[in-house]
């Protein structure tokens, strides 16, 4: 079963139509001389949108944009980066203001405007969705990555991807191998994170706070058997004590629903033994210190009341 989200990315037009997007090369196929173009542009009913790249009608929409962009760029083009995962339901994505596009080495397009050319001598087979021609996902995470600033942002980046089954950690490993080192850094890290278990960046960070300090060894996102059947996965788990931490965001519990299913979750823990905390990812970003201190604490009373 495919997944809900590429219906979003099927375009539905009418075949007969003239495309929204056109570059000059197209409408010469097409059997409009230049003189006819030269007229439809001056006279309002097409408009230049990029050099030799016209929009023929009214209104310049994201998918248009795409599409401009790679018909720009020319024959083997592929958005990655932003661009090509904005649309895919990953929350720390958005539609970026510039159009990243990988070309050939051999293309002679060059970057204007909102659209960023660049060459690549690894320039793969386009990633097999509906839409503008895209590089596959991990190649677009991984270009994506290497441009973003800060730490937690990659982190959220990897962790989202990963989860959304859009690339593996190994696909990730290596883009990350066969690409730049510059700037590669944060990728590196957050890809360490990710094989040893963080599903987030607040937990990748807590997870390095918690080895820093040297708190009792843990395991990450575990799987605990329920009676009956069933698992459940908590985020961190010390199996000798007994004991659960969950970082659970504000965000996720402004639904009712959701709070309801938290405190479902934390009695069926509580009556299966198990001394559960949770702690906010805001506590780990502002309070690094105090978090690291009041999980000591509670390790080190687990560790008394049980005669560990």
């Amino acid at each position: 079963m495919e997944p809900a989200w590429l219906d979003d990315l099927v375009p539905r037009l009418d075949p007969t139509a003239l495309p929204r997007v056109l570059t000059r090369t197209e409408a010469l196929r097409r059997g409009h001389s230049r003189n006819e173009i030269e007229h439809r542009l001056s006279t309002g009913r097409w408009r230049r949108v990029l050099p030799r790249t016209y929009l023929t009608v009214d209104t310049l929409t994201w998918t248009d944009r795409l599409n401009a962009a790679v018909g720009f760029a020319g024959d083997g083009s592929l958005l990655s980066g932003a661009a090509a995962l904005a649309d895919l339901r990953l929350r720390s994505v958005a539609r970026p203001e510039t159009v990243l596009v990988l070309v050939p080495r051999s293309a002679t397009a060059r970057s204007t405007g909102w659209v960023r050319v660049r060459r690549t001598r690894r320039l793969p087979a386009p990633a097999l969705l509906p839409g503008p021609p895209r590089a596959p996902l991990s190649r677009a995470v991984a270009d994506l990555a290497l441009e973003r600033r800060h730490l937690d942002d990659v982190r959220a980046l990897v962790a989202q991807a990963v989860r959304a089954g859009l690339c593996t950690v190994d696909e990730l490993t290596e883009e990350l191998r066969e690409g730049p080192r510059a700037g590669s850094a944060h990728l590196r890290r957050a890809l360490a994170e990710s094989r040893d278990g963080a599903w987030s960046a607040p937990e990748a960070r807590a997870a390095r706070l918690l080895r820093a300090a040297r708190v009792p060894a843990f395991e990450q996102n575990a799987r605990l058997g329920l009676p009956g059947g069933g698992y459940l996965v908590v985020d961190f788990y010390w199996r000798a004590l007994r004991a659960v931490l969950e970082i659970d965001s504000v965000e996720h519990h402004l639904d009712p629903a959701d709070w309801r299913a938290t405190m479902d979750r934390h009695l069926l823990l509580e009556t299966l033994g198990l001394s559960v905390v949770h702690r906010s990812p805001r506590a780990v970003v502002r309070q690094p210190r105090r978090f690291v201190r009041d999980i000591e604490a509670w390790l080190r009373s687990r560790a008394t009341l049980l005669g560990a």
